[in-house]
């Protein structure tokens, strides 16, 4: 009987691990909200180092107005870029200004994004690589219906697949409040907005599995994004660390995608949501609000905000 509830156990867990599975995307590539050359280098090489060390296949998200520098390209940036694909890691479209489309008519929306592959695009064939996923700028999928399926009409005429999301999150504000830290050398507050940070991101992992089963029925293929920023930079590798320890297994975009769920009709939101909520609001069920920041994060954000940190 023992061995009968232990073996039980085993298949239960496996089962369990083998549905964690999930995929690294980032957005604003090379860097977002960083000062500097020397900054924007130290992100991309050591997101790749952590990356390489857990062997995760990811993906960034480029904003070609990024790789310009006083109306000229900046050849160091493209580079990184290229760095990047070396290493064996991907690149998608994500508009060439970070466009907002609720300020956008659907033909500035495509000028926008048309504008944001004339870099990446050749730069994927010289790799011998193919640019087709296409990632929506602040998850924003369109104001209203006929807009989101004119939108829809134009990726695929490009051959874009869309980027989903399904762990959404906050981490941009950790962020912002992480590159002011460091910019006054504050090693104290770079170190308690780290680890705030990092408990923030468990409890986001929690959340989307618990949103996926109670939906689903299982743990979808997770795909999560984040930022390349320095706050990132700084701990992907404890994030990744922190997946691994939850049984997950990386996977590629590409792989994730596979997942039945993401043929699901999708509803489209005034803000920027998980598909998992945009899947729950197709069957007239109500979004589930994911984890909050901390006070003392809302609060040195508004602080900075008003030059008062």
């Amino acid at each position: 009987m023992r061995y009968f509830l232990l073996l039980l156990f085993l298949i239960s867990t496996s089962v369990t691990f083998s549905q964690n599975r999930i995929a690294i995307t980032f957005d604003d590539l090379p860097c977002s909200n960083c000062n500097s050359s020397e900054i924007v280098n130290e992100v991309i090489d050591k997101l790749i180092l952590s990356l390489n060390k857990y062997h995760v296949n990811a993906i960034g998200f480029v904003n070609e107005k990024k790789l310009f520098k006083d109306g000229r390209r900046d050849e160091g940036k493209t580079n990184l870029l290229r760095h990047w694909l070396e290493n064996g890691l991907d690149l998608g479209n994500h508009t060439f200004s970070h466009i907002l489309i609720n300020n956008a008519t659907v033909e500035e929306y495509e000028k926008d994004l048309l504008k944001g592959e004339i870099i990446t695009r050749p730069l994927m064939k010289e790799y011998s690589r193919e640019l087709k996923y296409y990632r929506h700028t602040q998850l924003r999928t369109g104001p209203t219906k006929e807009y989101k399926t004119r939108l829809d009409s134009i990726l695929s005429k490009y051959n874009y697949t869309v980027a989903p999301v399904t762990m959404d999150n906050d981490e941009y504000i950790y962020a912002f409040c992480y590159m002011a830290a460091k910019e006054k050398k504050d090693s104290i507050n770079m170190r308690r907005i780290a680890n705030d940070y990092l408990d923030y991101m468990e409890r986001i992992f929690s959340h989307y599995e618990k949103l996926s089963i109670d939906f689903l029925g299982y743990n979808v293929n997770q795909i999560l994004l984040l930022h390349a920023n320095e706050l990132n930079a700084d701990y992907l590798d404890s994030i990744l660390s922190t997946l691994t320890d939850k049984g997950y297994k990386f996977i590629s975009l590409d792989d994730a995608l596979t997942d039945k769920a993401f043929q699901l009709p999708e509803e489209i939101s005034t803000k920027g949501i998980s598909w998992i909520d945009r899947w729950k609001l197709a069957k007239g069920l109500d979004i589930t609000n994911q984890p909050e920041i901390s006070d003392y994060i809302r609060t040195l954000m508004d602080a900075i905000k008003k030059n008062s940190y």
